[in-house]
Order: C-alpha cells, then structure tokens, then sequence
C-alpha cells in the first residue's frame, strides 16, 4: 500500500535494486479485472505464446476464477505469488537481486517445466520486475512481467513475451497483454 500523504515527493531512480521502496507493498489477495477488451489481449497474446485454439478458449473463458495471492518478504526481496483457478495453482517465489550480482532462482511452470526467473526493483523500489527464461515449449523465448500499485486497491501486471531470434518457428511472435487487478 502507499502510505505517502499528499505532499511528499519521490524522487524516481531507474537502477535496479533488490528492496521495494518502504511504502510500497504489493501484498493482498487480487481478482483479474475482467472485460470483453482484457479477454481479446489475452487470447492474442496466449496466441503469439503459441497456445492452441482449444488451450486459449478454456484459459481466457476461465480468467474470471482467477485469483493471486502475494506476500512481500524481507522488504521486498522474496515476492511469494500463489495463483489460484480451476485448472490448479501456481506457486512461486521471486527472489530479487542488485544488478552486479544477479540471482537466477529456478522455479518451476504451471506446465511443470523448471525455468530461471530472474527478478529486481526499479523505479525507486516502485516497481517488480521479473524476467522467466528456460522454458522449453516456447524455444528460448523471454517473459517479462512488471507489477506495480495503481492506488491502493489496483494491482497493474504488464506481461510480454518475446520469442528467441534462433527459434525456427513462425507460431511464436512478440506478444504483450496488461492485467489489471482488484484487492480483494
């Protein structure tokens, strides 16, 4: 939550860090903002991902069960995300890093599959930036996910993904989709 009162300032410092700002919390319980617009982004963006007909009608019909559940540690260094539908959960924790000492966790997929997620703080400890290399359906393309607060109760989650210039595949091209999400 931001606990700034009206009249203070924050001075914004693009470099990366390992701790969020001291007023910025992205803890909560969040439900997708829902809308015919969100639906088409994200079956288009599922799409360029390569996902299937079939895989994205279930995934983008379903998104209104959808919650994530995060808890922010250590002054922000581990990011603990559960994601909750009908399909399952997703459990993970992002760890943060300075940028001379980059950690690369290995977590592992919805799909079950073991990736490097490599994560920071940028603009002032503002925002979560989180990047997911490694998986091996989408031949050495790149997510990247920023998540920040709009308000209080309005979590912002800017997804993109980016396919690798050595993939051979035409199905994989450059895909982006913004969440937006509601506290519960």
């Amino acid at each position: 939550l931001s606990t700034l009162s009206s009249n203070e300032e924050i001075t914004i410092n693009n470099a990366r860090q390992s701790k969020a700002a001291p007023h910025i919390d992205l803890s909560g319980t969040w439900k997708p903002v829902v809308t015919e617009t969100f639906k088409k982004q994200y079956d288009a963006y599922l799409d360029n991902c390569g996902e299937n007909f079939m895989f994205r009608k279930v995934v983008v019909n379903g998104i209104g069960y959808q919650k994530e559940t995060i808890r922010q540690l250590n002054d922000g260094v581990n990011l603990e995300i559960i994601a909750t539908n009908p399909a399952g959960n997703w459990n993970r924790t992002l760890v943060t890093s300075e940028e001379e000492n980059p950690v690369n966790a290995t977590i592992v997929d919805p799909d079950g599959d073991e990736v490097k997620v490599e994560a920071w703080w940028e603009e002032s400890g503002c925002r979560h930036k989180s990047i997911l290399r490694g998986k091996p359906r989408v031949e050495g393309g790149v997510f990247e996910t920023v998540r920040y607060l709009e308000g209080e109760d309005v979590l912002v989650c800017e997804s993109c993904f980016t396919p690798a210039p050595s993939s051979s595949s035409k199905k994989f091209k450059y895909g982006q989709v913004m969440w937006k999400f509601r506290r519960c």
